[in-house]
C-alpha cells in the first residue's frame, strides 16, 4: 500500500471531524482560537484533497487506489471519479467555512462545529470505496444538515427542514435497499462490499430484476433531486444557512449522481426498458419544467435554488446515453459538469446573501442599481453567473457542449433539448442580473442606502468567491485536470453498461493498491 497518498485522504476525511468535534464539545472556548481551529479545519482539506487528485492523475494507472482502513473501519480509497469530487468538496468547504467564520450566530463554536461534521461527511463520501461506509458517510452529513436548517435557517426553515428530512430519508432508504440486494446478488460479504467487487461479482450473477434498478435510481434520484422528486431542494436550499447551501447543492447532492454511476449504471440495468424511458423523460422534465420554473421566480435564493436543480438535467441525460449507447462520451461530460457545477452553484449561494446583507431582501423587484454602489459584487456575480450558464472559459462549458455532442446520435430532439437549457438559464440568469445591479433603485433600497450606506465585497467573501470562481476557470482552460483522472474510471463503466449486464464483461475491476 502506497501509505503516504493513503494517509493524506484519512486526514482530508477525519480533520474536520475531529476539529468539529472539537468545537462542539468546546463551546466555550475562546472566540479567536475557536475561529483559527475552525479555518485550520476547512482549510487541511481544501490543500490536501487537490494535492491527492495531482498525485493520483499522475499515475500510469487508474486502476489502483489510495486505499487503506481508517476510521470506523471504513476502506477509504479513491477512484477516478471521486478524486476530482474530493477536490471540488474540499474547495468548495474551504469557501464555505470563510464565509461561516464572518457570520454572528448563536453558539457559534456549535454553528462551526456542525458545519465541519457536514463537511468531513461529504468528503467521506467520496474519500470512501466502501460501499456501506458509502452510504454511512451521507448519513453523517445529513443530519447536521439538518440540524443547521433547522436553527440557524432563515425563513421557513421549519417546514422546510421537515420537507427535506421526509424525501431525503425516503430516498436514501430507498437506495439502501437496492445496494443491499446489490451486494446479496454480487455474492460479496459486507466487509468486501467494495464498488469495484460488487460490479465484478455483478457480472456472473444472474440478471437483476429492473425493481432493483428502479430503488436504486429513484432513490438517489430523489437525493440528487431528479424530476418529480425534486421539490424538497429548492425550499431547503433557500432557508438553509448560507455555508449549508454550498456544501449542500455544490457537494452533497452529488452523492446521488455518483451513486447512480458506481452502482445504477456500472451494476444495474437502469437505462434499458420501460426503466431507462422514465429515466429519459425524468432528466428531460429537469431540464425544461424546472427551467420555466426558474423563470418564474421572484427571489434571488429561491432562483439560484431552483436552477441548481434545473442544472441537474444535462448531468442525468449524460449518465442516460452513456448507458443506452454504451459510449463513454456522455459520461465523461456528466462527470466534469458535476465538478464544475458544484464550484459555480456555490459562488453564486454566496453572491447572492451578499446582496441580501446589504439590500436587506433577496425580491428582485426591491433591488437594482446595486453596481454603482458594489461594483465587485457586481463583477464577481456576472461571472458566477456566466459560469452557471457555461460561458466558455468556465468549466460548466466543456460539460454542457459535452452532453450536447454525446447526444448527437440518439435524436435531434435531445439535442434540442439540451440547447434549450443554455437558452432558458440565460434567460432566468441575466434577467436576475439586470434587476440587481442595473437600471433603478427600488425606493425601498434607496430608503435603505439612506440610512444604513452599505459597501462592497469584505475581504473574506472576495477571497472565499475567488476561490471557487479560480477554480471552475482553472478546469475550464485545462480540462485535464478533471479529465486526466475520470476518462479510465467511465471507460470501465461503460465496458459493463454497454452490455446492460447480458453477458459476462470486464466491468469496474476489484481496486488493487497501489505499490
Amino acid at each position: 500500500m502506497d501509505t503516504f497518498p493513503a494517509t493524506l485522504l484519512q486526514i482530508t476525511v477525519t480533520a474536520p471531524i475531529l476539529i468539529g468535534l472539537v468545537l462542539i464539545a468546546g463551546r466555550s472556548l475562546p472566540r479567536s482560537f475557536a475561529s483559527g481551529f475552525a479555518l485550520g479545519g476547512f482549510a487541511l482539506p481544501a490543500a490536501l484533497a487537490p494535492w491527492l487528485l495531482v498525485l493520483w492523475s499522475s499515475e500510469n494507472t487508474t486502476v489502483g487506489q489510495f486505499q487503506s482502513t481508517g476510521l470506523w473501519g471504513f476502506n477509504f480509497g479513491l477512484n477516478g471519479l471521486s478524486a476530482p469530487l474530493l477536490a471540488m468538496t474540499a474547495i468548495v468547504g474551504l469557501a464555505a467555512g470563510i464565509k461561516a467564520l464572518t457570520q454572528e450566530v448563536e453558539s457559534r463554536n456549535t454553528y462551526l462545529g456542525l458545519i465541519l461534521f457536514m463537511l468531513g461527511g461529504t468528503l467521506g463520501v467520496f474519500g470512501t470505496n466502501h460501499l456501506i461506509g458509502f452510504y454511512f458517510f451521507h448519513e453523517f452529513a445529513l443530519i447536521p444538515t439538518f440540524i443547521l436548517t433547522l436553527f440557524w435557517g432563515g425563513e421557513g426553515r421549519r417546514p422546510a427542514a421537515m420537507q427535506m428530512a421526509i424525501y431525503l430519508t425516503v430516498g436514501a432508504m430507498a437506495s439502501l435497499a437496492g445496494i443491499l440486494i446489490a451486494i446479496e446478488a454480487s455474492g460479496m460479504g459486507f466487509a468486501q462490499a467494495n464498488f469495484g467487487d460488487v460490479a465484478h461479482g455483478l457480472q456472473s450473477a444472474n440478471h437483476l430484476p429492473a425493481a432493483v434498478g428502479a430503488l436504486v435510481l429513484f432513490g438517489l434520484g430523489t437525493l440528487a433531486s431528479l424530476f418529480p422528486f425534486h421539490s424538497w431542494a429548492a425550499p431547503g436550499y433557500s432557508a438553509a444557512p448560507t455555508p449549508v447551501s454550498m456544501i449542500h447543492a455544490g457537494a452533497l447532492k452529488k452523492f446521488g449522481l455518483y451513486g447512480i454511476i458506481l452502482v445504477g449504471l456500472s451494476s444495474l440495468d437502469i437505462t434499458g426498458g420501460r426503466l431507462g424511458d422514465w429515466f429519459l423523460w425524468m432528466a428531460v422534465a429537469n431540464v425544461v419544467i424546472v427551467g420555466f420554473i426558474c423563470i418564474a421566480q421572484r427571489d434571488l435564493k429561491q432562483l439560484v435554488s431552483w436552477s441548481s436543480v434545473a442544472h441537474m438535467g444535462p448531468v442525468f441525460l449524460g449518465i442516460w446515453v452513456c448507458g443506452k449507447s454504451g459510449k463513454a462520451d456522455g459520461l465523461d461530460a456528466a462527470a466534469f459538469l458535476m465538478v464544475a457545477h458544484g464550484l459555480s452553484c456555490a459562488a453564486l449561494f454566496l453572491l447572492a446573501n451578499a446582496v441580501r446583507t446589504r439590500a436587506g431582501t433577496y425580491r428582485l423587484d426591491a433591488l437594482g442599481g446595486m453596481a454603482s454602489r458594489a461594483p465587485i459584487l457586481a463583477a464577481l456575480f456576472i461571472a458566477a453567473t456566466m459560469a452557471s450558464i457555461g460561458l466558455p472559459g468556465f468549466g460548466n462549458f466543456w460539460g454542457e457542449i459535452g452532453v450536447f455532442l454525446s447526444l448527437r446520435d440518439q435524436s435531434l430532439w435531445l439535442q434540442a433539448i439540451i440547447a434549450s437549457s443554455v437558452v432558458i438559464s440565460a434567460v432566468y440568469a441575466l434577467r436576475a442580473v439586470a434587476a440587481t445591479f442595473f437600471g433603478p433603485a427600488s425606493e425601498s433600497l434607496e430608503k435603505r442606502f439612506a440610512s444604513a450606506p452599505f459597501g462592497d465585497l469584505g475581504w473574506a467573501e472576495r477571497t472565499a468567491v475567488g476561490l471557487l470562481l479560480l477554480a471552475s476557470m482553472a478546469i475550464g482552460f485545462k480540462p485535464a485536470l478533471v479529465t486526466k483522472s475520470t476518462n479510465e474510471v467511465t471507460k470501465l463503466v461503460t465496458t459493463y453498461s454497454q452490455h446492460n449486464a447480458k453477458a459476462p464483461v470486464k466491468a469496474v475491476p476489484a481496486q488493487p493498491v497501489k505499490r
